[in-house]
């Protein structure tokens, strides 16, 4: 089930990227020829619209947009048909402006990037905005058979103070707590905490209990000498008109943020790959993702923790596509920024051999780290 899962996301990004390219196509009057699901060879026609057939192709995955003129190779047919095309209703790829060419190629990239923001938007303003704990030692979970278990401590609430014979800690964080214990190990500590906590705040109440702080032989590995894991975020919510406003500024910070990471990320793959010619074991292709997908529970029936996976693996596509690798989009736009300097003739000359080298690295490269992700789960 997990599998179908990612098949299904990684399909569906796919397809909203290529609706990017035929919306902004067909607003630029680019006759786009085909919009296939799935990729060749062609099963069926489904139906036509606007001079465009709609088909579903034989291999279940993604989809493709085929626009006439996108990839021809005469480019001084162009210049022999300049007043036929004018009159056309829609024309070829590579008879429009640079700029209507360059909105068409970044389309794609735009709409998977608006969906991860939106993705992450709608998450955070449905199951609560996250907020570091600071200045807190909150209890998030009690391991059981442990001596907090043993001693009923209660979950999700705050350590403020542990007492042990005449000495009496004053705890601000779980840092104090870790000290207060490392202390006393052996001993009986009066822990007291608060109520019953909800987001930041909690009850103003406290109670006190009687945990017993294990030496290090009778601590099981894995665990603590309490047999407490602190939290350090939590989902705080705000009034309900609030909630849509924040979850989308906080959606748009979690993308920036993990843009950058993507970003640093590629670069140091492409560094270790250009010096070793190999990728490191932390870079997935489609098959390690589905497998940490599994290993981690990060693909579940939860709708909410699969729209988050989709929106992180949307803005995935939308920082690799806008790389200036010719094949892709960010370098298909290279060479349109570079028709200004040099011609459109010449540079399409260019990216026709730039772009065979380039899918040429690209189908290196996947099979690199295809090969890396089986490598990783064979040897566990």
């Amino acid at each position: 089930m997990p599998v179908l899962i990612v098949i299904f996301i990684i399909s569906f990004l796919i397809i909203i990227h290529e609706l990017g390219h035929f919306i902004a196509a067909k607003k630029a009057k680019v006759n786009v020829e085909e919009f296939g699901l799935g990729y060749p060879p062609k099963l069926l026609t489904l139906f036509s619209w606007r001079e465009t057939d709609f088909t579903l192709n034989l291999i279940p995955f993604g989809g493709f947009v085929r626009m006439e003129g996108e990839n021809i190779e005469d480019i001084e047919e162009l210049q022999e048909k300049k007043s036929i095309l004018k009159e056309n209703k829609a024309a070829p790829f590579y008879a429009k402006t640079p700029k209507q060419r360059m909105v068409v190629t970044l389309a794609g990239v735009f709409v998977n990037l608006i969906f991860a923001i939106v993705a992450f938007s709608i998450v955070f303003s449905f199951l609560g905005i996250p907020v570091t704990l600071e200045n807190q030692a909150r209890i998030g979970q009690v391991v059981p058979e442990s001596p907090a278990a043993e001693a009923s401590l209660p979950e999700n609430v705050n350590i403020v103070k542990i007492e042990v014979e005449s000495v009496s800690y004053q705890i601000q964080n779980f840092h104090d707590v870790q000290q207060a214990v490392q202390e006393n190990l052996g001993s009986q500590l009066t822990i007291t905490v608060t109520g019953e906590c909800d987001g930041v705040g909690c009850l103003d109440e406290t109670n006190d209990f009687l945990v017993y702080a294990r030496t290090e032989v009778e601590t099981p590995e894995g665990q603590g000498s309490l047999g407490i894991i602190f939290q350090d975020v939590v989902l705080n919510f705000y009034p309900w008109y609030e909630m849509p406003f924040r979850g989308t500024w906080y959606g748009l910070k979690q993308a920036i943020g993990l843009g950058i990471l993507i970003v640093q990320a590629l670069g140091q793959m492409l560094i270790r790959l250009a010096q070793t010619g190999s990728v490191s074991r932390d870079v997935a292709g489609p098959i390690g993702i589905v497998h940490q997908a599994q290993q981690g529970n990060i693909i579940s029936d939860d709708f909410w923790m699969n729209l988050g996976f989709a929106g992180m693996l949307s803005l995935n596509l939308a920082i690799i596509n806008l790389l200036p690798i010719p094949a892709l989009d960010g370098g298909r736009a290279l060479f349109i920024l570079f028709e200004k300097i040099f011609g459109q003739s010449k540079m399409k000359k260019i990216e026709i051999y730039a772009n065979y080298v380039g899918f040429a690295l690209l189908v290196t490269l996947i099979i690199t780290i295809t090969i890396s992700d089986i490598s990783r789960i064979i040897n566990g």
